[in-house]
């Protein structure tokens, strides 16, 4: 992420700054239609506009054009629990397994089930987007055309041949 979001950082240009607040306003470079955004940087609270860098803790394009303007190193603004040593710290001490539910303690409490809550659906489901061709078409006459005749067997064989 970091390495592409560099990348895309060249294609990027400062409008605005204040080196006093160390922020920036950011403009995309349009490509295919898209583009020519403005993002707002903020380096000092490690926060940009589009969100990205609030999300993963990696300053984005963004955020890597305004650190290159005033020679700051954007790999030092990456989220601490990305470095090596907390890495190290998280997994090198010892973690006991899971014990068997049989050696689980009992519950203090019991589940109660609340019809008032409802879980969704298939029918709560957007309808499909799909575009039906000539083969769904034509399933769907021939066993409308059985089940009229009240004859199965040709929508049985219908399924068989179209599988």
């Amino acid at each position: 992420m970091f390495i592409s979001w560099q990348q895309k950082a060249v294609e990027h240009t400062i409008t605005k700054y204040s080196h006093a607040q160390q922020s920036a306003s950011v403009v995309t470079r349009r490509q295919n239609g898209h583009g020519m955004n403005t993002h707002v940087v903020k380096i000092a609270n490690r926060e940009c506009s589009c969100g990205k860098w609030n999300q993963f803790g990696i300053p984005c394009s963004h955020a890597q054009k305004v650190c290159g303007a005033y020679n700051i190193s954007a790999a030092s603004m990456v989220k601490d629990y990305y470095d090596l040593m907390a890495y190290n710290n998280t997994y090198s001490k010892h973690s006991e397994p899971v014990q068997s539910e049989d050696y689980w303690d009992d519950l203090n409490f019991q589940l109660v089930h609340d019809p008032t809550i409802r879980i969704f659906t298939r029918l709560d489901r957007n309808q499909t987007t799909r575009i039906h061709n000539e083969m769904d078409w034509r399933q769907t006459q021939a066993s409308q055309e059985a089940q009229q005749q009240g004859d199965f067997s040709i929508q049985e064989n219908m399924s068989e041949e179209d599988c």
